[in-house]
């Protein structure tokens, strides 16, 4: 916790009307929530907002009304409160804000948008209320006049408000008077609309133990936001944690006294047996209640200090320079860099793009107009998935991003070449790609590796190896998912500090390849090979 005590305000700013334009239906919510301020701060605190996602809405089992048709209302937007007390006590004001009247009335996805816009209409009209509260105070909450700033904000979703937030960047930009939003944590979203998020610091979460939304679609979002616009200003981010469900990232959906399934992962695995998600396999990879939350809450409270309050305590994670802290990690101490995959998609300004992989002519021609040539490999090609069930990639189905990428296979040493024409690198940083290890290929059971290969037009070369600076080269955990298991392919990054190649001209870089000598055989898919600038 910060320095600041922590004040609270529950807050009934009565009801709105919200409207389903795919169903044209229209119902009434509540107005309903609470803030957590730091009490003596005598500084505006930057504002950030919390939605919850779809759940039960009443513990007697009926998904009726609250306050209304129940009389015992689950209080979901209480379940962050682990955050919002935490960014409030260092300075930060949070609004959780209570979806529950959405949840007793959006749509499936065969039958409207899920509740997306729904959602969005809510956050902006409770932005709204509180920026009249900022100048005007009411509400019980004068103490708030001037103690809001509301120049820069961020915004959290879980589940469907995942992406209710989603959707909340595009909507708020279409009102009269838009608020700042800057930042946005999807966390373990859905993403039925195929939703782009752009011009906003952006992370997507999918805990790869997720037994509600099993696709991982979060990744979906960040695979779909990646070039969707060209200028866009801010970071990327996909994360994987190794050991999340989807429960416990909320206190009161993990309540295992008053929730009938805490643990979503057995909606899939009703006898938890999976190896490396079920919770009744001694040393599964699973994480516990308070380890997920510890997690849950370094990366959405760092990820908001960073992005909406401009700290810079956990910059050099969010650029990828360090690691996670060890009290995150399952025995307290760690390191443990396997369990959480990070990838970085820098500002436009901020990478070169190799190859972007969005075609087939990647199996030709890059970016920069360089030749690309696949020497030895037994097969190679382009392939896209279709988000679920993950079909599409031959190698590995399912695989669960949705980005074009390019796939190699080989049963002897084999070579990727991509040439740079003699490019000019020094105002970078690092080499990236994201890799996939295809889990259709047996050969890939003990991970993989290969060697990366800067060279300049001199003719030198530096090589070093994949592994040394990836903890996600392993082969897909769990098992296979059409036997309710967990094991699926995603593409994770692999970040190459440019000091690594030391002893070429960085003014004149003639190529990159990837060798793959490491291993006998084995199948990877790729795409994001990037040059990028982290740290200014």
């Amino acid at each position: 916790m910060g320095p600041y005590a922590v004040a609270e305000h529950e807050y009934d700013f009565g009801t709105m009307d919200l409207y389903d334009d795919k169903r044209d239906y229209t119902y009434q919510s509540t107005l309903h929530g609470y803030i957590h301020y730091p009490e003596a701060s005598t500084e505006p605190a930057p504002v950030v907002l919390l939605l919850h996602g779809r759940h039960g809405t009443c513990y007697s089992g009926s998904w009726g009304m609250p306050y209304e048709e129940c009389e015992d209302p689950i209080p979901s937007y209480r379940g962050y409160e682990y955050l919002s007390r935490n960014l409030a006590s260092h300075g930060y004001a949070v609004i959780s804000i209570d979806a529950n009247y959405v949840n007793a009335n959006d749509s499936g996805p065969s039958n409207g948008d899920a509740g997306a816009l729904q959602r969005a209409q809510l956050v902006v009209r409770h932005l709204d209320e509180f920026r009249t509260v900022n100048t005007y105070g009411g509400f019980g909450m004068d103490d708030l006049v001037g103690k809001l700033d509301m120049s820069a904000i961020g915004i959290m979703g879980h589940s469907r408000g995942g992406e209710g937030v989603n959707k909340t960047v595009s909507y708020n930009r279409d009102q009269a008077e838009p608020h700042n939003i800057v930042a946005v944590f999807s966390l373990a979203p859905t993403d039925y609309n195929t939703l782009t998020v752009n011009n906003v610091a952006f992370a997507a979460l999918a805990g790869y133990c997720d037994g509600d939304v099993e696709d991982l679609m979060g990744n979906f979002a960040f695979d779909t936001s990646r070039y969707a616009m060209q200028n866009d200003m801010y970071p990327k981010f996909q994360l994987i944690p190794m050991g999340a469900n989807h429960n416990y990232y909320n206190t009161k959906w993990a309540d295992a006294e008053l929730e009938s399934r805490p643990d979503d992962w057995s909606i899939l695995d009703s006898e938890q047996t999976d190896p490396h998600c079920g919770t009744a396999v001694a040393d599964s990879g699973r994480d516990t209640r308070e380890v997920q939350k510890a997690h849950g809450l370094f990366f959405m409270a760092s990820f908001f200090r960073t992005f909406v309050g401009g700290e810079t305590e956990f910059a050099s994670y969010w650029n990828g320079q360090t690691t996670v802290p060890g009290n995150i990690c399952p025995d307290g101490v760690g390191p443990c860099d396997d369990r959480y995959l990070l990838s970085i998609h820098a500002p436009s300004a901020e990478r070169m793009v190799i190859d972007d992989t969005l075609d087939a002519a990647s199996l030709f021609i890059n970016n920069l107009g360089g030749n690309v040539t696949f020497d030895g490999f037994s097969d190679f090609g382009v392939c896209q998935t279709n988000g679920r069930p993950g079909e599409g990639c031959a190698v590995a189905e399912p695989t669960f991003n949705t980005a074009e990428q390019v796939y190699m296979t080989w049963d002897a040493a084999a070579t990727y070449r991509t040439e740079l024409l003699g490019v000019d690198v020094t105002d970078y940083q690092v080499l990236s790609l994201r890799v996939g290890v295809s889990h259709g290929d047996e050969d890939n059971l003990g991970g993989q590796d290969f060697t990366i290969v800067m060279e300049d037009l001199d003719g030198n070369s530096v090589s070093v190896q994949a592994t040394d600076y990836s903890e996600a080269l392993f082969y897909p955990p769990g098992r296979d998912f059409d036997d309710d298991g967990s094991r699926k392919t995603v593409l994770n990054g692999v970040d190459i500090p440019l000091t690594a190649f030391a002893g070429i001209d960085f003014n004149n870089v003639n190529a990159v390849s990837l060798v793959f000598d490491q291993t006998p055989a084995g199948s990877i898919q790729m795409t994001d090979l990037l040059l990028q600038r982290v740290e200014r």
